[in-house]
């Protein structure tokens, strides 16, 4: 797959390469400020084949050699608890809605909290104030 679109990635760079004007320049003689007031293409970077390749090579490899990310698996103890990271979104989204004002009515965290919890909840153990004890 990413070598798919690796080469997708290659024939875009290459098809705007070849549209926006990388060629090689017509002359070796820099412009001077005659010719650059005179001409309205000399306002246009003339970019030559040695950078196009660069440029286009250096995108290619940073797509190849790059490795994908891959979300990380929850930790089977963090399931159910507490520090569970789906509770966690979903508390922390909860309450940024909850105590978010809305016209001249805003509500404070405590009031919040417990609203919260109960909408978010999956297990009992989420719904307690502290740490089940063990015992």
């Amino acid at each position: 797959m990413t070598r798919v679109s690796a080469f997708i990635v290659l024939l875009v760079v290459t098809l705007t390469g070849i549209t926006t004007g990388y060629s090689s320049p017509k002359s070796t003689q820099p412009l001077t400020r005659a010719s650059e007031s005179s001409s309205s293409s000399a306002a246009q970077p003339i970019i030559n084949r040695s950078t196009f390749l660069s440029t286009t090579s250096a995108a290619c490899l940073t797509f190849l050699s790059s490795t994908p990310a891959f979300a990380k698996e929850v930790d089977a103890a963090l399931k159910g608890t507490k520090k569970d990271p789906a509770f966690e979104g979903c508390l922390s989204q909860c309450m940024y809605e909850c105590t978010k004002p809305k016209g001249a009515e805003q509500k404070s965290r405590a009031e919040c909290i417990p609203e919260c919890k109960s909408k978010c909840a999956t297990t009992k153990a989420q719904l307690m104030k502290g740490e089940p004890k063990k015992d």
